[in-house]
C-alpha cells in the first residue's frame, strides 16, 4: 500500500522511499520483534501480522545517544536484573550525588561499587573511593544497582548481541509513556509493558524462581529483533509523516542526491 502513495506532484515522496528501503532491509521471520525508533513503538509480529504492540522510550537525538538501527536475535530474558551504570553516568550522576549527599546516597538506592576491571567483582567500601577523582574522570569504578522497586531496569531486560550495547528493558517510570516525546534514553529501549512482551517471548509468566540477581532464562525459541526508523507510515489508508528526530532522512536524501 505504501508504494502506491504518492505526493501531489505524482512522484513518490523521498521520505516514503527512504522508509521503504529501511523496511526491506530485514529478512522477516515467522516470529519477531520490530522496534520503530521514529515512532517510539514496539511491534510483536507473528505469521506476518502484528499480534501486539506497545509504546517504548528511545534514545535522545544527540549523536551518541540515538537508538541505532540494527538486526539481532534475543536468546534469553534476564529476570531480577542489575542496572550496570554506564561510565558516563558514574561520573556525571553517581559521583556528583555522592559528593553532595554522602555515601548514604548509594546505600539508600541499592548501589554497589566495584573496581574498574570487569573481571574483578569485589565490592568496594564507597567511603574509600576518591569520588572527586571519579567525577573528574581520573579514577574509574564500576557501579551497579541491585534488583528492586527502584532499579532502573525494572523486573526484566532482554539483551541481544550488538555493537552498541543496546537492550530492551522494563522501567519503574511508567508515567513517561504518557508523553508524546519519548526520546529520553541514552540509546537503550524502555518498555511500556515488559512483562507482556516477556510472556509472548517466553510463552509463560516471567516469574523468577528466586530473588537471585541476574537470572537468565532461555527463550523456548530465539526471537529476532529489528530496530528500524520509519518516518513515513500508513494509518487507515492515509500517508502520515513522523518527525525526523535523528535527521536520518535528510542525510539519506543528501547521499542519494550525490549518486
Amino acid at each position: 500500500a505504501w508504494s502506491q502513495m504518492q505526493s501531489n506532484g505524482g512522484s513518490s515522496d523521498p521520505r516514503v522511499l527512504t522508509s521503504l528501503d529501511r523496511a526491506r532491509e530485514h529478512p522477516f521471520q515467522e516470529k519477531y520483534v520490530m522496534v520503530d525508533a521514529a515512532a517510539a513503538r514496539l511491534y510483536m509480529i507473528q505469521d506476518d501480522r502484528i499480534v501486539d504492540s506497545m509504546k517504548v522510550a528511545v534514545g535522545k537525538p544527540g549523536e551518541r545517544t540515538q537508538t541505532p538501527m540494527l538486526a539481532s536475535t534475543i536468546y534469553y530474558a534476564t529476570l531480577n536484573p542489575y542496572w550496570h551504570v554506564s561510565p558516563e553516568l558514574v561520573r556525571s550522576l553517581i559521583a556528583k550525588n555522592v559528593l553532595e549527599q554522602g555515601t548514604g546516597y548509594l546505600s539508600s538506592r541499592g548501589y554497589q561499587v566495584m573496581p574498574a576491571d570487569a573481571s574483578d567483582d569485589r565490592l568496594l567500601d564507597p567511603s574509600t573511593v576518591d569520588w572527586k577523582a571519579v567525577r573528574d574522570g581520573s579514577l574509574q569504578v564500576r557501579v551497579r544497582q541491585l534488583p528492586g522497586p527502584a532499579n532502573s531496569m525494572g523486573h526484566v531486560k532482554f539483551g541481544f548481541p550488538n555493537a552498541h550495547d543496546i537492550y530492551l528493558h522494563d522501567t519503574p517510570m511508567k508515567d513517561l509513556f504518557a508523553q508524546d516525546d519519548r526520546t529520553i534514553s541514552h540509546g537503550c529501549i524502555r518498555l511500556e509493558d515488559a512483562e507482556r512482551l516477556a510472556r509472548w517471548m517466553m510463552e509463560r509468566d516471567p516469574q523468577a524462581a528466586s530473588k537471585q540477581p541476574e537470572l537468565n532464562v532461555a527463550l523456548p525459541t530465539p526471537v529476532p529483533i529489528y530496530v528500524t526508523y520509519l518516518t513515513a507510515q500508513a494509518h487507515g489508508g492515509q500517508l502520515t509523516f513522523i518527525d525526523d528526530i535523528y535527521g536520518r532522512d535528510e542525510q539519506a536524501m543528501r547521499m542519494a542526491a550525490l549518486k
